[in-house]
């Protein structure tokens, strides 16, 4: 009994000790001024392709999901990544998933909900679920930019 308490230990501690040495790899935090993070989400914004994001928000929390933006093929993507403006703490988050990583995680669906509820401080806010199937549709580009009144932004895109 003791040797199988043993391995179960350490594929925990494996698990936990991998998961946070990815993350480290695929985290960034920078911190700066907001006219410097406005020019970056500009930057991002237009090197993701510009436009109308798939998914939008409305100031009264209507999600509109674009399906007109969707193939008919499934594009291969390779990385879905995010970037997050806190102005309180004056701090740019960027995390840059593989795709594997994607896929890997959802279990049929991406909870986009969760980002949004959580930029705005609203935990009931939206609750959007998108497919690793949509986003291959979709294919690579904006998937959302949502910004607070209160100044907080978010952006998510995939390519």
């Amino acid at each position: 009994m003791m040797p199988a308490a043993i391995l179960f230990v350490g594929f925990v501690l494996t698990m936990i000790g991998g998961s946070a040495y990815f993350m480290s790899k695929w985290t960034a935090l920078e911190s700066m001024g907001s006219g410097q993070a406005a020019a970056e989400f500009d930057r991002i914004r237009a090197a993701a392709g510009g436009g109308d994001p798939y998914v939008e928000v409305s100031a009264g929390g209507e999600v509109v999901v674009h399906r007109e933006m969707e193939g008919t093929a499934r594009v291969p993507l390779t990385a879905l990544h995010l970037m997050a403006w806190d102005p309180k703490r004056g701090r740019l988050v960027r995390v840059d998933f593989p795709y594997w990583f994607v896929r890997l995680k959802m279990s049929k669906h991406l909870n986009l909900g969760t980002m949004t509820s959580t930029l705005a401080g609203d935990w009931q806010h939206i609750d959007l679920r998108i497919s690793e199937r949509e986003l291959e549709l979709r294919g690579p580009g904006l998937v959302l930019d949502e910004a607070t009144t209160g100044g907080a932004r978010l952006l998510l895109w995939t390519e």
